[in-house]
């Protein structure tokens, strides 16, 4: 079968399995979250978020391992990113009402606060296991925290759900986090496979093939929840993935592949371009979920998005 058949049918298998395992996710974890009656949002935040982060976590471990930090560094903040713009997106066309409600300022500090702790270990000039171990033990606090007081994120009561799977939410969890992690490897090889072919930069394949296929769990657990009416499980599932992406991710990543500080400028352009341009996307959506609800802003999110993933392609980002 000729390569570009093989890296097609990885792409549409990866798909598939990663639309049903973003549906066991959600089922899971709803089910799960009414049985210990657990707010929605805080569901999104620490069980499905963990669960549509594996991919990051594979594909970033493995790009550090190989020397390949700048495709670790631009798949994490460039899935933030289209989270943020293409998931969110996507998820408001569906369901305005994911835009109708307000992050508290436990989450909107968290989502920040990560962003900027990812700075300050970076000060140095190099990412290694000690960076890594502080934004892991940042990520243990922000969990801590999360479940110890899960109704501080002042949202509505669990939605009444379907029964499917309720007296097992575990094993529909990590069915769905299984299916999830292979699907996003055939998506990610096929994706890549694709990209070669065409001769995209490496730099550019990290920002915009492989973060858009590590974010397509969030995409399809979105996609799912705003089908099922559960809006605070989408944006909970954004928010929670892109701390989780910032301090789990790159924590585990750096651990086991430190990038010195001569790394050809990578770890400088990051600072200086790819993190504010994290943060201003984030801090976008903080101000734009203030504003007044309508499909608008689901139509403005994803332009922004595009229009950024356009500025890559033609070289503006990088």
């Amino acid at each position: 079968m000729p390569p570009f058949l093989v890296d097609c049918l990885f792409l549409v298998v990866g798909f598939l399995f990663l639309t049903k395992g973003a549906g066991w996710l959600v089922d899971g974890g709803v089910a799960l979250a009414r049985i210990l009656g657990i707010p929605p949002m805080v569901t999104g935040l620490t069980v499905v978020a963990l669960g549509t982060s594996l991919p990051e976590v594979v594909v970033a471990s493995l790009a550090t391992n190989r020397g390949e930090h700048g495709l670790a560094l631009g798949t994490v903040l460039g899935s933030n990113i289209a989270n943020i713009g293409l998931v969110l997106g996507a998820t408001g066309l569906i369901l305005p009402r994911v835009f109708a409600q307000a992050l508290s300022a436990r989450e909107t500090s968290w989502l920040l606060g990560s962003l900027g702790l990812l700075y300050l270990v970076s000060g140095g000039g190099a990412l290694g296991w000690i960076e890594g171990l502080v934004l892991f033990l940042g990520f243990v606090l922000y969990q801590v925290l999360v479940l110890r007081n899960p109704r501080e994120e002042g949202v509505s009561a669990l939605e009444e759900v379907a029964t499917h799977g309720s007296h097992h939410p575990w094993v529909l969890i990590v069915l769905g986090s299984i299916a999830i992690a292979l699907g996003a490897y055939g998506a990610m090889e096929g994706g890549i496979g694709l990209a070669e072919a065409l001769g995209v930069p490496p730099t550019v394949i990290g920002f915009t093939v492989l973060a858009v296929g590590t974010s397509l769990p969030e995409l399809a657990a979105g996609i799912v929840s705003a089908l099922k009416g559960h809006a605070e499980l989408g944006l909970g599932n954004v928010v929670g993935s892109n701390i989780f992406n910032t301090l789990m991710v790159l924590g585990i990543a750096f651990g086991t592949g430190p990038l010195d500080p001569d790394s050809s400028g990578i770890l400088e352009r990051t600072m200086e371009v790819d993190l504010p341009l994290t943060a201003a996307f984030s801090l976008g959506l903080i101000l734009f979920l203030r504003l007044p609800s309508g499909r608008w802003k689901a139509a403005l999110a994803l332009a922004a998005y595009f229009a950024w993933s356009a500025s890559m392609f033609a070289g503006l980002g990088g």
